[in-house]
């Protein structure tokens, strides 16, 4: 990219690739306005132009450098500057096409004043003068506004990627086509969060066509802080890359003395979050660790010899904000191990002392469920031994490691085999010597346990000699020196160890002039720093962003609003939702009883069957769960769908233990429906396993967006908290990709075993269901736990339930009619439940399915929904006028220029494509290019030239038995092959990449492909509907409750935005197939007869069923054809 400036009447800076610019100019604030706040902020207007617009408008270069990236707006002392990226070097590459670049030069080029225009700026940031100006000018020369800033960007801790989103994990962000859409940036890492938040914004206001150019031609770039780099090494004969990517978290930066401790945020200081990345042509692995202060309120002061520490709030008002920070992790991690190495000396043992006190306290999270604690005085332990003595650690917290596994991606397969299920969070005093030597060793355990899964290496191979054991320590002291030069302003201490594995005498005369040097600079230099750091992140006194100023927007999004019925129309869609607790069986049953209760009558358009206790729910079954009991019920789930001639296709399957989601769609449908995701959160055992919790999909079908959750809430009759709890836990982490959330859609249904009772006495409940007075129903509906819970609005807040009108479905005897006889008689209760949440949805039909093979019954409700549909090349059309017609109404605004966000035709022949073909072929060396002969070396990767790979059967991941005294690990199992989270997601099309993705700007400077309109055109307006078909009324079956005048839960913090799932102790994770090919869209047809004969179960048609594998095409039953509109109880509202 390079940076232009025009002067033609009113100034303006654009930033240009090599097909669209980023076009800014100053804004004038209008003298009538009347927020006097207003009036201090910078106003700027942006627009996003094909680059050929620029064309004749006086636009010249501002300055010879290329521009690598956009980073931001900042304003200061009135005027506002342009921050751009004109440094760089390639040090990282985690996977191919993922390349990291560290930040060398940042210049800030002014928007609203040209003196700094073409200026030279020596290292002290003052003009580059001659010797005879610099007499005369000497005192009069004003230094550059943005020099601290620019010095602080520029000092080689500040990385960014054009090509993938580097504030996320592997595993969250996983191998996506899109990954560095700005829609999943974690924002903590970002540390140009302040600069850019105005441009976000305006981003967020922007169609998907223009946030996807903004997002590919990398005009936004996300900056992180902290520590890249890859290493090659050899595992054995497997050429394989070693990357760390560490990012430091801005929410409480500061230098060592000045940020310790928690805020009221419950943030941390030095909170860090390192991953260790190994890619090889035939698996990937990463494995993340987190470090951070010892979250409670306490401060050091700066005294040369023995600072003391002081906590300086108490233990009740500081437990809140202790919970808060603990809630955040497991959210997003899982299980939290606290690694705790301060001393048991006087200065430290306060702090630690207070730690376990919170741990122990917590209400919230549970020590020993949610949380471990181990204590690890670290200077006692290796005062004998040397450094050495710190592996005396590992034993204690093997067996977390084994737990919390790792994650593994195979890469000729492109699937997911095991993730990451819980974190080790380490810290001392200041979470960098001890911190970093810990995490290391804990670092090189967890890839040993990985290569011997896998059979890289046997458990008794000596390797600490190996290159690939050398290349990660090197990684690990590296990264300890540039973490401990943010905090401190020196490198690591006992890095000498971290190198080689032992302490020389030169490695300790080292850390005692890095000790001394930390003195000075602590209490001479770091106030300066705090207040560059503080500059850049927008919190010194009185400093706002600059403020976009864009009255076009609002214009074109309020005009096609009152214009909307010119490029929308309308259709319904037939919903069947289904929830059975089938409580382990895999028993071959006919399911007509449940999926289709009236028969052919109603064939819907869409699927969705929740499906609880697929395996027993026994320590071993959820250990290690069998998944081939998904497989036999979507056989046996398809097999009944597909009895009547209609073609159903299996869309998704979404499975967590013992909890799987089907989605299937008429064939003729499937066309529809795009954007078909999963997602689950386990909730059992405080989140490490999945016998309770929720799997989700969600998908659009038109225009009109669903989700889906089914969830299995915590038993008990007395555990209303618990599930309340459950509810929320899996509302605030259910997401999706671009930060998609449950409460993001029009129509939501949350199906499943909630597990809600009914809070009579069970002789009572027992009465009434044996007497079936009339009313009997309602009378019980008063004693429902569900109920009550959603009328005090204290869950589902909005949702609606339609009116219940059959028995209680839990629990039964198996195979008979009768109530749970056994000694613990459970009380019937309603624990399985259908509600929904949209404008758009009519309840047609609920209730039970008389099945026998568990003991729960199946519930089923039939819905009618309003689809919607926009055509978008319409849209596009009207938009583009409407951008005209105020281009012509407005002629003075930008030099009488369009102030659009968007004025192309992306349907146009003409615009340039995006392929491979018309990218410029560049000479370049790769950093993890695995085809290419070299050899080894020491040295880093970015210096090393690549090697042959090696032709090798790929390996498979071995079962582990522990021997005698060993500790058992967990057997890593290989789940069928997965499909990627999202239909958008495009896995790995080259594990062996020969092309640098970091090496020039040409390459990041990608033209979007012509994009078509991804809707149906309108369909078929159906001509008028005959008679109802039995089984459904006009009626809007009533609600027995609701609470919708209450607010919607608040979406989740961005912290736990793009959390996984918290673990159970195994490996393994399941990712579900890809959905299948979509086919034609036909009108939806409302046919049917108005009979008057009820209904009958045919017990003998149900045992020939039973026997036949698969079961064949049944004739019509003679029973079924005469059903009327009665034949469903529950369709007669209350």
């Amino acid at each position: 990219m390079i940076i232009l400036v025009s002067q033609n009447s009113d100034r303006r800076v654009a930033i240009v690739s090599e097909t669209f610019a980023l076009v800014f100019k100053a804004i004038s604030r209008s003298k009538k306005d009347s927020n006097p706040s207003n009036n201090k902020r910078s106003l700027c207007a942006i627009e996003l132009l094909p680059k050929k617009d620029l064309t004749d408008q006086g636009f010249k270069r501002l300055s010879g450098q290329e521009i690598h990236g956009f980073i931001g707006l900042i304003e200061i002392d009135g005027l506002v500057f342009i921050g751009t990226i004109t440094g760089k070097s390639k040090v990282a590459q985690p996977i191919p096409h993922e390349t990291v670049n560290k930040i060398h030069g940042v210049d800030f080029f002014c928007l609203n004043d040209s003196r700094w225009d073409f200026v030279e700026i020596d290292s002290s940031g003052y003009p580059v003068i001659s010797e005879a100006e610099s007499m005369d000018r000497q005192d009069s020369v004003p230094r550059h506004p943005c020099y601290e800033i620019r010095k602080l960007l520029s000092n080689g801790s500040f990385y960014y990627s054009s090509d993938f989103d580097l504030t996320s994990s592997l595993q969250n962000r996983g191998f996506s086509e899109h990954s560095l859409s700005s829609d999943n940036f974690e924002q903590e890492y970002m540390w140009n969060s302040f600069l850019m938040q105005e441009v976000i914004t305006y981003r967020d206001r922007l169609d998907t066509t223009a946030k996807q150019i903004l997002d590919d031609e990398g005009f936004l770039t996300t900056v992180i802080r902290g520590f890249a780099e890859t290493f090659i090494t050899y595992v054995k004969r497997l050429k394989v890359g070693l990357t760390i990517i560490s990012k430091q978290s801005w929410k409480r930066a500061g230098t060592r003395f000045n940020a310790r401790g928690i805020d009221d945020e419950a943030n941390v200081a030095n909170f860090v979050e390192t991953e260790l990345i190994m890619y090889s042509n035939q698996y990937c692995y990463s494995f993340t660790q987190i470090r951070g202060s010892v979250p409670v309120f306490w401060e050091q002061d700066t005294a040369l010899i023995n600072p003391k520490v002081s906590i300086t709030r108490s233990l009740e008002a500081t437990q809140p904000v202790f919970d808060d920070h603990f809630i955040r992790l497991t959210n997003k991690y899982g299980p939290v191990h606290v690694v705790n190495l301060l001393s048991t000396k006087a200065s430290e043992i306060e702090l630690s002392q207070r730690y376990r006190k919170h741990l122990t306290k917590s209400t919230k999270v549970i020590l020993g469920r949610d949380t471990l604690l181990t204590e690890f005085d670290f200077h006692k332990e290796t005062a004998q031994e040397g450094f050495s003595g710190s592996r005396k650690l590992l034993p204690l917290i093997i067996e977390s490691l084994l737990a919390n596994g790792y994650f593994s991606y195979d890469v000729k397969e492109k699937r997911i085999i095991s993730e990451q299920q819980g974190v080790f969070r380490t810290n001392c005093l200041d979470c960098l010597d001890r911190t970093n030597l810990v995490q290391q060793m804990v670092s090189l355990c967890a890839f040993k346990t990985f290569l011997e899964d896998f059979e890289m290496i046997t458990a008794k191979s000596f390797i600490d000699e190996d290159d690939f054991v050398n290349k990660h320590n090197g990684l690990w002291a590296d990264h300890g020196d540039q973490i401990s030069q943010i905090y401190t302003g020196t490198n690591a201490l006992k890095s000498s160890f971290s190198r080689k594995g032992k302490m020389s005498l030169a490695g300790a005369l080292s850390d005692a002039t890095k000790s001394v040097s930390r003195m000075y600079i602590n209490n001479f230099m770091d106030k300066g720093k705090q207040q560059n750091i503080d500059a850049l992140l927008g919190r010194l006194p009185h400093q706002q962003a600059v403020e976009l100023y864009d009255p076009i927007n609002e214009f074109v999004t309020s005009e096609l609003n009152g214009l909307s019925e010119q490029f929308t129309s309308y259709s319904t869609a037939n919903l069947f939702v289904g929830t059975f607790n089938v409580n382990g069986t895999s028993k071959r049953a006919d399911l007509s009883k449940w999926l289709f209760p009236i028969g052919d009558k109603f064939k819907p358009d869409i699927v969705v069957l929740g499906l609880q206790e697929v395996i027993e729910l026994t320590a071993g079954s959820i250990l290690n769960a069998d998944y081939s009991k998904g497989s036999f019920w979507e056989r046996m789930v398809s097999d009944c769908l597909n009895q009547f001639g209609e073609k159903y296709l299996l869309l998704r399957v979404e499975q967590m233990s013992s909890l799987i989601i089907l989605f299937f769609v008429k064939a003729d449908k499937a066309n529809n429906v795009k954007q078909v995701e999963g997602a689950s959160k386990k909730t059992g055992f405080g989140g490490m396993t999945g016998n309770k919790g929720a799997v989700a999909i969600r998908f659009d079908y038109g225009s009109t967006s669903f989700c889906f959750v089914n969830a299995h809430f915590s038993a008990g009759s007395t555990n209303i908290d618990e599930r309340r709890n459950d509810f929320e836990s899996i509302f605030k982490n259910i997401s999706f990709t671009r930060s998609k959330a449950i409460q993001h859609h029009d129509s939501i249904f949350w199906l499943g075993d909630l597990n809600y009772r009914i809070t009579l006495v069970n002789e009572e409940v027992r009465r009434e269901l044996s007497a079936k007075r009339e009313g009997y129903i309602d009378t019980l509906l008063k004693y429902d736990q569900l109920t009550q819970e959603i009328n005090a609005g204290v869950v589902f807040q909005g949702f609606k339930e339609p009116t219940l009108k059959f028995r209680p479905t839990y629990k039964y005897d198996n195979g008979t009619d009768n109530y749970d006889s056994s000694e613990k008689a459970r009380t019937p209760s309603w624990t399985d439940r259908i509600i929904y949440k949209g404008d758009n949805l009519h309840p047609l039909a609920y209730s039970d399915a008389h099945l026998l093979i568990s003991d729960h019954r199946p519930v089923y409700a039939a819905y009618r929904s309003k689809i919607t549909f926009i055509d978008e090349e319409v849209k596009l059309k009207l938009t583009n006028k409407l951008y005209n017609d105020y281009k012509a109404a407005h002629p003075e605004d930008i030099g009488g220029r369009n102030h659009r966000l968007v004025d192309l035709d992306l349907d146009n022949s003409s615009a340039p494509k995006k392929s491979e073909s018309s990218l410029p072929q560049l000479k370049t060396d790769s950093l993890l290019d695995l085809d290419k002969p070299a050899t080894i070396t020491q040295s880093p990767i970015s210096h090393t030239p690549s090697l042959n790979s090696l032709n090798s059967v790929p390996l498979q991941p071995a079962s582990r038995k522990a021997s005698s005294g060993e500790i058992a690990k967990p057997a890593i199992r290989a789940p069928p092959p997965p499909a990627p989270r999202s239909v958008t997601s495009t896995p790995i099309h080259k594990a062996m990449s020969s092309t640098d993705l970091g090496t020039s700007s040409s390459l990041d400077m990608r033209t979007p492909p012509p994009r078509k309109s991804t809707s149906p055109p309108p369909p078929i307006v159906p001509s008028a509907r005959k008679v109802l078909p039995p089984g459904f009324t006009e009626a809007i079956l009533t609600p027995k409750s609701t609470s919708s005048s209450l607010p919607l839960t608040k979406s989740p913090d961005p912290i736990s935005r793009k959390t996984p799932p918290p673990p159970p102790k195994h490996h393994s994770s399941i990712v579900s197939p890809p959905p299948a090919s979509a086919t034609k869209i036909e009108k939806v047809k409302n046919d049917g007869k108005d009979n008057s004969q009820d209904a009958k179960p045919n017990t003998q048609a149900s045992e020939e069923h039973q026997k036949k594998v698969p079961p064949s095409v049944p004739n019509k039953k003679p029973e079924l054809e005469g059903l009327t509109m009665d034949s469903w109880k529950p369709l007669t509202p209350k």
